[in-house]
């Protein structure tokens, strides 16, 4: 190691991790990552059992312009490495009626699907989806990498985020312009996918449709564990040292600066920077210093009691020696409910009898 580098250390080694550490390299920081895990991904984790290796995590990529970023940092083809292929149809959707629709690239085969529920909503989507592209231009373009660090960071962009209308739902947004029932569940599912209910997520979520029009929805040759792998071989060849099985304890401070880490098994080490890309609530209850530190705690704006955690999920992986070629890569099967099944999941918080399939 160069002892005259700046030293930068990331906590966690979910892709936002990885990125994270790969730019600190590549801006010149001698970099130390560590993961509590015994490998790493976060939540793209790899599993075998019984001869079947399950991705545990996101099975699709919709911006791999971001992973092409981080290999051309160091002057690398992603394509020497990976392979990423579209996926077509993005979604499939079967409805209680015995219907299905499929969801994807293909706008003459997917305008020909809604014609089959409603043609008028054909214009309609045309209307959405510029709708979504306003949202994406200043939702993920302007805002996905701003640090909102202070109230009035945000304040600052309540105007943009009221002329965008993102006090309504996503299921608000959608039935702006979509008037079938069916079609309005297809086009509302996105925030299901990462455990926020559409009837509440706000439409800023909405940006996913322009987003996926405008990058596709691909698969990693491989699975995303290779994704993975790739990018930790990435990382060895250019400097990074890697700490798996390093759970961190405590972010020390010294003064009002981060100053390193500590380690459940008393490692403890130093930086002139820190990154950490672990679960914030995990972070602010459990690895931040108490007492006379509260200035690195984010100040509560609104109460507890009105705010919400996405939900996590309980996710059953299977093997099988057989092909299903009529099973798209996304299916999806919609009960008689929706609304209500929806309700039921995440506002009353009960079992039911009837449920939808992912």
């Amino acid at each position: 190691m160069n002892e005259h580098l700046p030293k930068a250390l990331v906590i966690g080694s979910g892709f936002g991790g990885i990125g994270a550490a790969l730019r600190l390299r590549a801006l010149g920081y001698h970099v130390d990552l560590v993961e509590r895990l015994d490998s790493l991904g976060g939540r793209a984790q790899v599993f075998e059992k019984d001869g079947f290796r399950h991705d545990a995590g996101p099975t699709v990529i919709t911006a791999p312009f971001m992973f092409e970023e981080l290999f051309s940092l160091f002057d690398e083809n992603i394509s020497d490495h990976l392979e990423f292929v579209p996926v077509s149809p993005w979604y499939r959707f079967h409805f209680p009626d015995g219907s299905d629709f499929d969801y994807g690239d293909d706008m003459a085969a997917f305008e020909a699907g809604m014609a089959r529920y409603r043609e008028a909503d054909i214009e309609g989507y045309r209307r959405l989806l510029e709708a979504s592209r306003e949202i994406f231009e200043v939702g993920f373009e302007k805002l996905a990498d701003q640090p909102f660090l202070k109230f009035t960071d945000m304040l600052k962009q309540v105007p943009a985020l009221l002329k965008l209308r993102s006090y309504l739902t996503v299921s608000q947004f959608v039935k702006k312009y979509i008037t079938h029932p069916y079609l309005q569940q297809a086009l509302s599912i996105h925030p299901l996918l990462v455990g926020g209910n559409p009837f509440d997520t706000t439409s800023i979520y909405a940006l996913i449709h322009y987003l996926e029009r405008k990058w596709g929805v691909h698969f990693c040759m491989g699975g995303t564990g290779k994704l993975v792998s790739e990018l930790e071989k990435l990382m060895r060849r250019h400097g990074v040292d890697i700490h798996t099985g390093a759970d961190v304890e405590e972010i020390i401070v010294s003064g009002k600066k981060v100053t390193g880490i500590r380690c459940v098994d008393g490692r403890q080490m130093d930086a002139d920077l820190v990154v950490c890309n672990a679960d914030p609530p995990t972070v602010y209850r459990e690895m931040m210093p108490v007492g006379g530190k509260s200035f690195l705690r984010p100040k509560k704006i609104i109460p507890e009691a009105l705010t919400k955690y996405s939900m996590g999920l309980y996710v059953l992986y299977f093997g099988t020696t057989r092909q299903y070629p009529d099973v798209a890569h996304h299916t999806i099967w919609l009960g008689e409910r929706f609304k209500g099944l929806l309700n039921d999941i995440f506002n009353k918080q009960i079992a039911t009898d009837d449920f939808s399939l992912y």
